[in-house]
């Protein structure tokens, strides 16, 4: 309670007129579904967590990586690595920041029971964690480890001072303790999180003494709460309305490229896929998207020109690979994918499904900008070739944790390479899951391809870059012509501000951090 009538006050002072201009008040899309910093690895939660913690490496809004609670690292020998932590880090509650942290932080991850989506897809080839000296640790790895620094950038260090606390506590703010630029004062499900500056923050001094992060779900009442001056900036635009809100003269819209792809995930590991049967609402006998001649038939349907100009006005661009070109590992070989009606006819005929079949394609209505309506016009281009598809929408808390336990048979989802190369993507989605290795641990479609999971062990310890860039093309490739996933776009990401109040590059990763959120010339 005392904590909470601090902020109060805190919050009354900074909305008084001489203090207004030290408030921000953002609106975004989508709210997290925890305030644990290991939980449910997902981008509405990443997203929060960096305004309150830090990670060892940090990433630039192109998503290179720069310094951040460690100075420097190197490669001492093929399974270890070096990192020298920045001096003088202390966390909220004024504990200093040191390698028993880093020890203590990369402990807990395998010990979160029933994480719908875990971190030890970063930490699961750390074998042991060293704390050589206070501001000195070392990672020992199962085998050369080239994207640790990388997979780094992605975990919140956490302080150890009093031992492992459970989730619900940092639901209630009560174990929230971070290095980062704001404090957490409160937050609970479908609130605003309430941050202040943390002024002992090691950085760059955070312009805005109180956070306000509000969840406003809903498109048009965002963008009404911007022109109202309810907020002061907000994410995810919807498409419809930045021609109108660039011709507004208190308004200035923020774009740029994104990481995210938006992409089909047939179930392909489920003998009888949820949603999916014949013609008169029977369990087929077999799974008829495991025949590569299904999905490529499903790839061959999609209009991705009409989604990327009907649906997307044009904002958006065309993808045939999971990762944006240019990308680490993106192969520049893979072929724009092909959209040909009659062909995938044949396709489906030729495995026997003539008359096609039933499914339901599930999705999030509230992640990316059209979302829901992307997939209502994918159905649309399935339904040309005989796949009789009724769509299933959710709000992404429902939608996430539904589809990591494989609940449905055919979804739609976007994926961000937020490492800025593939072998994300390829160790956390495509390798069939090992938890042991800490991969496929975000497989929620049962792919399991012994020929690709080789390839990609064979690439992850490879320290030659220009051998591993080559392998992990092959592998994107292979990806690609096996379509266990189908992608169709790539979005580009959109925010909009007061003109008056705030200035603001985006990211690639489409994350929206208050620190970089700055105050308008």
């Amino acid at each position: 309670m005392r904590r909470l009538a601090t902020f109060a006050l805190v919050m009354a002072a900074a909305f008084a007129p001489q203090a207004r201009a030290q408030a921000l008040n953002i609106g975004v899309q989508n709210e997290p579904n925890t305030m644990d910093p290991q939980w449910h690895l997902l981008g509405n939660n990443t997203a929060a967590m960096r305004n309150q913690y830090d990670t060892l490496v940090g990433r630039d809004v192109n998503l290179q990586v720069v310094p951040s609670l460690a100075l420097s690292w190197k490669v001492i020998d093929e399974t270890t690595w070096e990192f020298k932590l920045r001096p003088g880090v202390t966390f909220h509650d004024g504990a200093p920041f040191t390698a028993e942290d880093v020890k203590f932080t990369i402990a807990r991850i395998p010990t979160l029971q029933g994480n719908p989506s875990a971190y030890s897809v970063y930490t699961g080839q750390i074998k042991e964690v060293v704390a050589v000296d206070p501001l000195t640790v070392r990672f020992i790895t199962n085998g050369p480890a080239p994207l640790l620094p990388t997979n780094l950038s992605n975990v919140f260090m956490m302080s150890g001072a009093k031992g492992a606390q459970p989730t619900a506590d940092f639901n209630t703010a009560k174990a929230s303790n971070g290095t980062g630029p704001y404090k957490l004062v409160s937050w609970a499900p479908g609130t605003p999180q309430m941050l202040v500056r943390n002024d002992a923050y090691w950085g760059a001094r955070p312009h805005w003494a109180t956070v306000k992060i509000s969840p406003i779900s809903r498109d048009p009442s965002r963008v009404a709460a911007l022109l109202a001056g309810d907020v002061d900036f907000i994410n995810r635009v919807p498409i419809a309305d930045v021609a109108k809100l660039k011709t507004d003269p208190k308004i200035a819209v923020f774009a740029g490229p994104s990481s995210y792809v938006y992409m089909v995930y047939p179930e392909v590991g489920a003998d009888q896929p949820p949603g999916v049967k014949d013609n008169a609402g029977q369990p087929l006998a077999a799974n008829p998207v495991r025949d590569a001649r299904i999905r490529q038939a499903m790839s061959l349907a999609i209009n991705r020109e009409a989604l990327v100009d009907r649906v997307m006005e044009g904002l958006a661009v065309k993808k045939s690979q999971p990762v944006p070109d240019g990308m680490f590992g993106a192969s520049p070989r893979i072929a724009p994918a092909p959209y040909n009606v009659e062909r995938a006819r044949a396709l489906m005929a030729e495995a026997g499904f003539k008359d096609g079949f039933q499914a339901e394609l599930t999705c999030p209505n509230d992640r990316f900008p059209n979302d829901a309506k992307i997939c209502e016009a994918v159905a649309q281009q399935f339904s040309r070739i005989g796949l009789k598809v009724t769509l299933a929408t959710y709000p992404s808390a429902v939608f996430f944790p539904r589809r990591a336990k494989r609940e449905f048979g055919l979804s739609m989802a976007g994926w961000g390479s937020l490492t800025g190369e593939a072998s994300y993507f390829l160790g956390a989605v495509i390798h069939s899951t090992d938890k042991d290795r800490g991969l496929g641990a975000i497989n929620v479609s049962g792919i399991a391809d012994p020929e690709i999971d080789k390839l990609i062990e064979e690439a992850r310890p490879m320290l030659d870059e220009a051998k591993r860039r080559a392998l992990l093309e092959k592998i994107s490739e292979m990806v690609v012509a096996r379509n266990w996933v189908i992608p169709t776009l790539a979005f580009g990401t959109i925010s909009a501000g007061r003109a008056d109040k705030v200035r603001y590059t985006t990211r690639q990763d489409e994350e929206t951090m208050a620190l970089e959120i700055l105050p308008a010339k």
